[in-house]
């Protein structure tokens, strides 16, 4: 008997498989072109909900935010009811995120039928696809109030304060189940708000929507240069007693201490407490300086740092500069200077400006209406409590709704 022939056999065997080895190249095909056109899907989700998301933040209504998508969906080619092609807009997305009641946010799902090449040998014709995408505010706009830390409770508003931010939002960034705490009767309104953890909330509390689960904001002024040490111009400035007295612009080593019944006015300029802090108890009234920026330094030997405190029974007027390498600060301090910040706020109290404490604690106080126009307030911690009425409306370079900005959530 003569032995098979094994390029009979191959033949019979490429014979045999031929059709399976076609149909799973046509499926490779098939499913390759699949994934093209959901990926062109997705591109087409994610602008138009980043485009309406970004509407809406700028106070464009529902109707027009929803117009905004159906256009960019079909300016990357997938029109409203063309060739099958569905658009749908949630505003809000709805579902069980924590944005889901949240008018700020927007979802768009793109489907649309895809024709197969090939895959009609095994009687595939036609499969729906479809791509999903989520967008709302994003960490990083532009802050009223702002925590850098990363632990703990970073941001707690208690007693029965108020706190209104206009144009601009909250940011907490503590991943703590407990990062915003509020507590009492306290009324909180902000857009957005914004928390990378979580947040509780006990008493009579009226709060704006929160977001937790946020992407982590970025601090605003990392990259601002802090004012370098030269030379004292004054050492352990102190005053007691009664009467007026006019500060210069310089260099404080030892800080400033002033108590007693005083009206202090700041001359504009920089002022560099180098150690010692700033310290104004009493019946100090009014604080008050135009183009002004605070800076608490200092070391830790001859210099030692300490905390800024204005405390006492005051009223505050103070503005930064406008223009300038500080433009906009008004309180800065050394991140190496960790001591608590301390701020009281009592009727017509004006800060205008930014308050910047990169890594130190910051309280605020009052007994009445504290405005902060034109600043942001960012600090490793912050705490509102007492009486107090805190409104702030940021405008820090240039327009706040030019600075806001939108991310995707899914």
């Amino acid at each position: 008997m003569k032995p098979v022939s094994q390029k009979g056999t191959v033949a019979i065997l490429v014979a045999l498989l031929l059709p399976v080895l076609m149909g799973l190249m046509a499926l490779a095909i098939d499913m390759g072109y699949v994934l093209l056109k959901r990926n062109e899907m997705q591109v087409a989700a994610d602008s138009a909900a980043l485009f309406a998301a970004s509407a809406r933040q700028h106070g464009q209504d529902i109707g027009a935010a929803s117009s905004l998508v159906q256009a960019a969906t079909a300016a990357n080619g997938f029109l409203n009811n063309l060739q099958g092609t569905v658009v749908t807009v949630l505003i809000p997305p709805g579902g069980s995120q924590s944005y889901a009641a949240d008018t700020q946010y927007v979802s768009v799902t793109v489907t649309q039928p895809v024709n197969a090449f090939l895959a009609w040998i095994f009687g595939v014709i036609q499969t729906n696809t479809s791509a999903t995408a989520v967008a709302g505010p994003a960490g990083g706009g532009n802050p009223c109030l702002l925590t850098l830390g990363t632990s703990g409770t970073s941001l707690s508003v208690v007693g029965n304060s108020v706190v209104t931010a206009n144009t601009c939002g909250i940011y907490v960034n503590s991943n703590s189940g407990s990062a915003l705490q509020v507590t009492g009767n306290v009324t909180v309104t902000a857009t957005p708000i914004l928390v990378v953890g979580g947040y509780s909330k006990n008493g009579n509390v009226t709060m704006g929507p929160v977001t937790t689960g946020a992407a982590a904001t970025t601090d605003p002024f990392s990259n601002l240069p802090f004012p370098a040490f030269s030379a004292c111009n004054y050492t352990n400035y102190s005053k007691s007693g009664n009467g007026d007295l006019v500060l210069s612009a310089g260099t404080y080593c030892g800080g400033i201490s002033i108590n007693g019944n005083h009206g202090v006015t700041f001359s504009p300029g920089m002022y560099i407490l180098y150690g010692g802090g700033l310290n104004l108890t009493g019946n100090i009234s009014p604080i008050q300086g135009s183009d002004v920026t605070i800076y608490n330094s200092g070391n830790s030997s001859t210099y030692p740092y300490a905390a800024l405190d204005l405390s006492g029974n005051v009223s505050i007027n103070f503005s930064a500069p406008t223009a300038g390498a500080y433009a906009g600060m008004l309180f800065m301090q050394d991140p190496e200077n960790n001591q608590t910040a301390s701020i009281a706020g009592n009727s017509g109290t004006i800060l205008a400006g930014n308050l910047y404490f990169p890594n130190s604690a910051l309280n605020l106080t009052g007994n009445s209406g504290t405005s902060i126009p034109t600043g942001s307030v960012v600090a490793q911690k912050i705490s509102v409590n007492g009486n107090s009425k805190f409104k702030m409306t940021n405008t820090y370079g240039g327009s706040s709704n030019n600075a806001m900005h939108s991310g995707l959530y899914q």
